[in-house]
């Protein structure tokens, strides 16, 4: 199993860079152009970019790890095939956001990720989530380690003396109150914070030390199972809570976990 995942492992961070390649090619043509833009809800927008990118991913995992499971933003849970035939005994399943952060994105904006996991038995193995605009892979294995390209990745594990900055998500599925009240516990302690409006990339970017947390009270899956083995492997407390129809997340440096936590 080592030798597959690390086979899958090699493969998930080439094909992260060509997808990310692939949606900074169609963020070009949105700055030149114009895209294709549907709207799912409240702030909650698809463009054609999204779906060629995801289908892109699919096409790819599906040809090179046919027995696997996918789920994927934009199309959903796909159902594994074998011989024609629905095959329930997968090794594992992918998650994948093909662009997080679809907002900025269309805002042409820089702060967008493609974010692609491996889960075995729910829990995410390996991950990688890609920067085009800035050319930064993150990754992660599981028990080998966090890297952003080619440099190790580690988390602050000393005292609150370094801790100043959180990134925070907000989803309106969750009660405003909760999201001012971990504003306020924050400022109220002299630590400031930020929303930049892609999970993933905040959660690399903890794993970066570029933020000292992040938490989210509702968020799906495919936002954040990358981030999660990244920061793990890189040494940060994580707590992944399953809450109705999705998640809740916090992750952050040690020293930071309780007063984040509440």
């Amino acid at each position: 199993m080592n030798n597959e995942l690390q086979q899958r492992y090699t493969f998930l961070c080439q094909l992260a860079k060509e997808a990310g390649q692939l949606a900074y090619n169609y963020q070009r043509k949105l700055i030149e152009d114009g895209l294709t833009i549907d709207v799912k809800g409240l702030q909650d927008f698809v463009s054609e970019a999204d779906k060629e990118t995801e289908s892109f991913i699919r096409q790819q995992l599906t040809q090179t790890y046919p027995q696997d499971g996918f789920l994927g933003e934009e199309s959903g849970e796909v159902s594994v095939q074998h011989n024609g035939e629905e095959n329930n005994n997968t090794t594992g399943t992918w998650v994948v956001d093909p662009i997080d952060g679809t907002t900025n994105f269309l805002r042409k904006q820089p702060m967008w990720c493609v974010s692609i996991a491996y889960l075995v038995d729910g829990e995410p193995v390996i991950g990688a989530i890609y920067d085009p605009c800035h050319d930064e892979l993150f990754s992660a294995r599981h028990g080998e380690g966090a890297w952003l390209n080619e440099q190790p990745l580690e988390v602050n594990q000393g005292s609150t003396d370094m801790v100043g900055l959180v990134n925070l998500g907000y989803s309106a599925k969750m009660p405003l109150g909760t999201y001012l009240k971990t504003m306020k516990r924050l400022l109220d302690h002299g630590i400031e914070h930020r929303r930049h409006g892609s999970a993933a990339l905040g959660l690399a970017h903890v794993a970066a030390g570029r933020f000292d947390g992040y938490r989210e009270d509702f968020i799906n899956a495919w936002d954040i199972m990358a981030g999660v083995v990244i920061l793990r492997e890189a040494g940060a407390d994580v707590i992944v809570n399953e809450v109705t129809g999705g998640y809740a997340i916090q992750a952050s440096v040690p020293a930071l976990t309780d007063l984040l936590k509440g």
